[in-house]
């Protein structure tokens, strides 16, 4: 299955301006051919956007000598006071004879140009007239269709081939809230909203950095989602920074609404359970994530931005971790660790210790356990599997209903069905218990699809176990294991820093360091990239924390370069 589809030749690209090229209409419209693109720019886009009632049109001018000029925006997506302020009244109040405006009027000439031409009209509105702070010439009929449907403001003079295109984008957007997902008890409130401009904000303001890096593109062919590719440059890779460039990019489909469909087409393994990126709703992890040396992909219109490369342990790292001390993060993490563990392995351990191990149970918990199964119509692997479906069951209706409802029937439900199951003899108190320690312990997890996937990946476990018993059990879990140990993203393994087992780089993954912590500040696996770029800028020689001692590179052996 290709995950990619290569790119057009921009040399036989669809702009309607290349000669012999065309430009794709919208949904219901027809292939046209613009050869060497439209004599008039305004009629082109007036007839482009001809039955979308909610593009507005509005001409001034055009008697007495004064040009015509076309100004087109969508409605709802620009702020209609400002254009008035600072488009409309500028454009009405020039004096078009005198070659002054009431505003600010054009440079004078200087003395002897008689040979230069005057300005034209749309220069003199570039120079002169429009009150905005970006102002840019557009010189194409796709990009002046692509910058109304972007929500900026189109000017242009009828007849002539150019436009201006005027920052004013606006309109009705959610503002910042609390975390819905990532609920902490200290830190921030803040939260990422749908709007990219308001996203890359918060980070600017948490990484007063010359070096903090945001890079745009444009991705969809009909959405044209506005993407940012966030990175602090001397800390980020520059080969992670290039293939997360490469691999957006390469994208090739009709719309991207949502980082998730990113996420999907440019990980590294699509076949994997596991999740390839990181994604987060708080800016203040997305900055400790720069510091740590990852990259940042945000999408307009949604509020979740996808960090990378990702490593097994950061699922697991809540960012009220860089906030509490260490004693209580250490038991705590300790905790997540034990949970999912648990709620990987808990239902094949008591089919195994029931159906084929008994012996190692204590003798009176045995007894207890085979007195509650003596009316359980089904065998133990049946019974486990009707509990785990009707766990899942209840899970997903109570996501899918609103809140206070969901959590009222989660609960109600579950304690209906269980006590149900258990009078009707479908299942057994014990098994019961086993799939609600199991559930819990999946909520743990800090990344909701993390804790999903490992639930989900007990069943194949189950059915390894109910076949070979313990030493069923144990080749799943060494075949998981060789699974996730063979990934990687973006070329960094999946569960690194663990195969080296470098103890300065397990100072912070299950347990966290009492001094610092990985998503309070830079953590020390980005350290070797800012000494590198400290050193091929010259800097001198840093103290390495915690010894005193300056951090100078060894000396190089004869015939290597420095």
């Amino acid at each position: 299955m290709r995950r990619f589809r290569r790119r057009r030749d921009p040399k036989q690209s669809m702009d309607p301006q290349a000669p012999g090229g065309s430009r794709r209409e919208g949904a219901g419209g027809t292939a046209a051919a613009v050869p060497g693109g439209p004599a008039d720019l305004a009629a082109y886009v007036e007839l482009r956007f001809q039955g979308s009632d909610d593009v507005a049109v509005r001409r001034l001018g055009g008697a007495e000598g004064r040009p015509c000029v076309v100004i087109v925006y969508v409605e709802g997506m620009v702020d209609t006071g400002a254009i008035e302020d600072t488009i409309v009244r500028p454009i009405l109040s020039v004096d078009w004879g005198s070659g002054d405006s009431s505003s600010e009027g054009t440079p004078p000439r200087a003395p002897g140009a008689g040979d230069e031409p005057a300005p034209g009209p749309l220069e003199r509105l570039k120079r002169a007239v429009l009150f905005s702070a970006r102002v840019e010439e557009v010189t194409r009929s796709d990009e002046a269709c692509d910058a109304v449907l972007a929500g900026d403001v189109l000017v242009m003079v009828a007849g002539e081939k150019r436009g201006l295109r005027v920052k004013n984008r606006a309109g009705r957007a959610r503002g910042v809230e609390n975390p819905i997902l990532e609920v902490t008890l200290r830190g921030p409130r803040d939260a990422f909203t749908e709007t990219l401009a308001v996203n890359t904000a918060p980070i600017r303001r948490r990484l007063k950095d010359p070096n903090l890096r945001v890079r745009k593109f444009e991705v969809g062919r009909r959405s044209k989602t506005e993407v940012a590719l966030v990175y602090i440059e001397g800390i980020t890779p520059d080969k992670v920074v290039r293939e997360v460039e490469r691999r957006v990019r390469a994208i090739d489909v009709d719309a991207i609404l949502d980082t998730g469909y990113i996420e999907h087409l440019i990980e590294d393994s699509w076949w994997s359970p596991f999740p390839q990126h990181l994604k987060t709703e708080r800016p203040d992890r997305a900055v400790a994530s720069l510091l740590n040396g990852r990259a940042l992909l945000i999408a307009d219109t949604t509020p979740f931005a996808l960090m990378m490369p990702a490593t097994l342990d950061a699922f697991f790292q809540s960012p009220e971790d860089s906030y509490d001390r260490w004693f209580p993060v250490n038991v705590l993490r300790t905790v997540r660790f034990a949970a999912s563990f648990l709620s990987l392995t808990a239902p094949s351990l008591y089919v195994a210790l029931v159906a084929y191990h008994p012996g190692i149970l204590p003798t009176q918990f045995l007894l207890r356990v085979k007195a509650a199964r003596e009316g359980v119509a089904f065998p133990v692997l049946v019974e486990a599997l009707i509990i785990m479906f009707f766990l899942e069951l209840i899970k997903e209706a109570g996501f899918r209903m609103p809140g206070p409802i969901g959590q009222i029937f989660g609960i109600v439900g579950g304690l209906i069905l269980g006590e149900v199951g258990v009078r009707a003899g479908i299942v057994s108190e014990a098994m019961v218990i086993v799939v609600a320690i199991t559930a819990i312990s999946s909520f743990t997890a800090i990344d909701r699809e993390i804790g999903t996937v490992l639930r989900l990946l007990g069943l194949p476990m189950l059915a390894s176990t109910a076949i070979f018993g313990l030493p069923g059990l144990v080749m799943a879990l060494t075949g998981l294991l060789i699974h996730v140990a063979s990934l990687r993203s973006y070329g960094m393994p999946y569960l690194d820093p663990y195969p080296l087992f470098r103890m300065r780089d397990l100072q912070d993954t299950v347990r966290k360091r009492r001094s610092a912590s990985s998503e309070s500040g830079p953590s020390t696996r980005a350290e070797p990239a800012r000494r590198a770029h400290r050193r091929s800028r010259g800097i001198g020689p840093r103290i390495e924390p915690g010894t005193g001692r300056p951090d100078t590179p060894a000396p190089a052996k004869e015939g290597r370069e420095r």
